[in-house]
C-alpha cells in the first residue's frame, strides 16, 4: 500500500471512528455484552465464554479502526519526507545546473 492509500484509509478510518453514532452503538454493545455477562450464571462456562468473545471483538473492532487512523500520522510523515527529498533534490539540481 502507498504513503497515500495509507492516508486515504487512515482518513476515512477517523471518519467512522469519530462518527458519534459508531461510538454509541459500540458502546451499548460493549455495555450490554458486560451486563450480560455478569448476569450469566456461572456454570454457563459456554454463554460466559461466547459473551467474552463479543466483548473482546467489539474492542478489537475499535482498537482496529483507531490503528488504522493512527497509521496515517506515518503515511503523513512518508509523504512530508519524500517531498522534502524531492525538493531538495530539484534545488541541488538547479544549483549543479547554474555551475
Amino acid at each position: 500500500m502507498t504513503p497515500e492509500e495509507a492516508l486515504r484509509r487512515a482518513s476515512r478510518a477517523g471518519q467512522l471512528f469519530n462518527d458519534a453514532l459508531l461510538q454509541e452503538t459500540l458502546d451499548i454493545m460493549e455495555r450490554e455484552v458486560m451486563e450480560a455477562w455478569m448476569a450469566c450464571p456461572a456454570r454457563d462456562i459456554d454463554g460466559r465464554e461466547h459473551l467474552w468473545q463479543l466483548a473482546k471483538t467489539t474492542r478489537k473492532f475499535r482498537d482496529l479502526l483507531r490503528g488504522t487512523m493512527e497509521s496515517g500520522k506515518l503515511a503523513a510523515e512518508q509523504i512530508r519526507q519524500h517531498k522534502e527529498s524531492l525538493a531538495e533534490r530539484a534545488v541541488s539540481a538547479v544549483r549543479q545546473f547554474r555551475r
